[in-house]
């Protein structure tokens, strides 16, 4: 082999390392492909071999509430208590603002009504005593002239003066006479006037005690049915307004109360046995049986049931219960929704 020593030329020749291709990556598109297919599947299948129906988990409860304000006092009884009908429940007392109001209103107008009252009387006495005063002036001024009539009688009989000044003296007794008998009479109605209108406040004064003893009269409220007691939302000594939920009566007597599209009113009858998927990471499924659909058609509580309104608003109620009677168990609280499913070839 010749070797040229003399060749200036120099070739560089660069060999690239072979870079390994990963093949992890072409699983995780793999898997994800088969979950879409499989979803997608699992939507076409369930919707051939299921009916689904929404609805809300219930238990039967009595609400105790009132169409008044009222006012806790004191509660009997204490939170999961159980109680039978006639027991009482707690202690109130009836709270209206408008009476309240009222009544402050009328405590302030008999105030008012009052101290106008004692000027009306002061004012009545301070005439009746001037009355008074001026007939005992003119009481003396009559026994003054009276005294001057037999004074002036014996100087007619004697012809010292004439009959006509004694006839003049007769006119002023008899002038101070009449304005006597008058304000007698002033008096006299001035007293009556005290005295009617002394009833009339007294009356007024009874009948305003009388209402405010009856605004604060103690109540009592008996439980209507029997139950375990929920919590009290409403505290010793708060308010309760009107149609405001105080405590709950509940039983335990669960039951589902669902929904039906009307276009599968036909895939549902009573006695049907269903599974009830419970939410918010329960993980069970309960079973229960169609025990009432009802005949009239009600708008879907969406609010309820978590969906958005659409055109298909109305749906069918049904009642579903467990099969044998029983409370389901595993289920701690109501009034959450669950989602039931039914199979179609049942």
């Amino acid at each position: 082999m010749d070797i040229n020593f003399n060749d200036d030329k120099i070739t560089e020749v660069s060999y690239d390392k072979p870079v390994k291709k990963r093949k992890w990556d072409r699983w995780i598109y793999f898997a994800i492909l088969l979950l879409i297919i499989f979803s997608v599947l699992k939507w076409l299948i369930s919707s051939w071999i299921f009916d689904y129906a929404d609805g809300f988990l219930k238990q039967q409860q009595f609400d105790v509430k009132f169409t008044t304000d009222i006012r806790i006092l004191n509660y009997n009884i204490k939170e999961d208590s159980p109680i039978k009908i006639g027991d009482t429940l707690f202690s109130y007392e009836f709270y209206d603002t408008n009476l309240r109001r009222n009544t402050l209103q009328d405590s302030l107008k008999n105030l008012v009504g009052n101290a106008t009252f004692e000027n009306h009387q002061a004012e009545l006495t301070s005439q009746v005593l001037k009355k008074q005063s001026l007939v005992a002036d003119l009481k003396k001024r009559v026994s003054f002239w009276k005294s001057e009539k037999s004074r002036k009688e014996k100087l007619v009989y004697i012809n010292q003066i004439t009959p006509n000044e004694l006839a003049n003296v007769d006119r002023s007794i008899d002038d101070l006479q009449y304005e006597i008998t008058s304000l007698n009479a002033d008096i006299k109605a001035l007293n009556s006037e005290i005295l009617k209108t002394s009833a009339i406040n007294n009356n007024k004064n009874i009948r305003a005690k009388a209402e405010n003893i009856v605004s604060n009269i103690k109540n009592y409220y008996v439980s209507p049915v029997n139950g375990k007691v929920d919590r009290f939302r409403v505290t010793d000594g708060q308010v309760a307004y009107k149609s405001d939920i105080i405590t709950s009566v509940i039983r335990k007597r669960q039951f589902v109360q669902a929904y039906i599209d009307i276009g599968d009113l036909d895939e549902f009858h009573e006695g049907d046995r269903v599974a009830i998927k419970l939410p918010y990471g329960f993980n069970k499924t309960l079973t229960g049986k169609v025990r009432k659909i009802y005949s009239i058609s009600e708008i879907k509580d969406n609010t309820v049931i978590n969906k958005t309104i659409d055109d298909n608003k109305y749906g069918v109620v049904i009642d579903i219960v467990p099969i044998d009677g029983k409370p389901w168990e595993d289920v701690k609280i109501s009034n959450i929704p669950v989602k039931v499913r039914k199979l179609k070839f049942t």
